[in-house]
């Protein structure tokens, strides 16, 4: 019964009013102000964005032929180092660190030889010689030649070597004179006017290394095969010819210079006097007058090449 009475009450009870929203006020709509910028200050490209560099597709043929890799550049030719036997000081040569160097980097190991060992050595150099007795006063004083040597080194002696020296050599004085042809015509004959000498000497000699160089100095004795010839008109049966066979004694210095590998260069000088006996007029015109010996004495210097083993 009650639950009848509720219901009824509910039945008669009058609707709720639903409450309606307002609606919303529409804005007017305001346009976006326009901005006008001045020519010139957009970078290109700057309206389309920004880009990103594509990255390229990969080559699979590089993956089937991989290439090597690059090789490395070679290193700077470094100086030739050559090896010799270490020396005990008392064998090393004076200046001994100029001495290692120019053995070690030239190959010059003559240079650090023990002075127990020999030294052998050839050289073949161009002669300048000067005359000083004698020949000057018959013949101009300047000539030239070439000379042969042969040195060998063998005994010790403080920090040097003693031993031998063979020398050969050739040296001459030319000098030109002009004569008339025809007396009465300017045409003329020139000739030559010669001393010459032929000279092989042997002797001792002394060989002391310093540093890099060698010091050579000796003296010998030997012979000398001398020929003067000296013109006087274009006919040669008027040439004055004098030949002789001489002793000679020489005396000399020279600086052997090892460059590589015991190759190098010879300079020196050295005098040399023929013994001779053999006068001449000093003018053929006048063959009464006074008289002098024309293989005497000159001076040489030799520059060349030179050889050690």
């Amino acid at each position: 019964m009650p639950a009848l009475i509720v219901l009824a009450l509910l039945c008669a009870a009058p609707p709720a009013e639903s409450v309606e929203e307002p609606a919303p006020v529409e804005q007017p709509s305001v346009p976006a102000p326009t901005v006008i910028e001045p020519e010139g200050t957009t970078p290109p490209g700057e309206d389309e964005g920004i880009s990103f560099p594509e990255e390229p597709e990969d080559d699979v043929s590089s993956y089937a032929n991989p290439q090597p890799p690059p090789e490395p550049e070679p290193e700077a030719a470094q100086p030739e180092e050559y090896e010799f036997e270490e020396r005990a000081f008392e064998d090393m040569p004076l200046a001994p660190t100029a001495a290692r160097r120019s053995a070690a980097q030239r190959n010059n190991d003559v240079l650090v030889r023990p002075f127990r060992k020999p030294i052998y050595s050839i050289a073949a150099a161009g002669r300048f010689a000067y005359s000083l007795i004698g020949g000057r006063d018959v013949i101009q004083p300047f000539g030239f030649g070439v000379a042969a040597q042969l040195r060998i080194h063998f005994l010790r002696v403080l920090k040097s070597r003693f031993g031998v020296e063979i020398y050969a050599g050739y040296t001459r004085f030319p000098e030109r004179v002009s004569y008339p042809a025809v007396e009465g015509v300017s045409a003329e004959i020139t000739r030559l006017n010669l001393l010459a000498h032929t000279d092989v000497s042997a002797g001792p000699s002394m060989q002391i290394p310093i540093g890099p160089v060698f010091v050579q100095f000796g003296a010998s004795a030997g012979v000398a095969f001398s020929t003067l010839t000296r013109t006087q008109s274009v006919e040669a049966v008027d040439d004055e010819l004098v030949v002789s066979t001489d002793a000679l004694i020489r005396g000399g210095l020279s600086l052997g210079v090892p460059i590589y590998s015991r190759h190098g260069l010879t300079v020196g000088a050295a005098v040399q006097h023929v013994f001779s006996r053999d006068d001449v007029a000093v003018d053929l015109a006048d063959p009464d007058g006074p008289t002098t010996q024309p293989f005497g004495t000159w001076l040489e210097i030799n520059l060349g090449y030179q050889m050690w083993f």
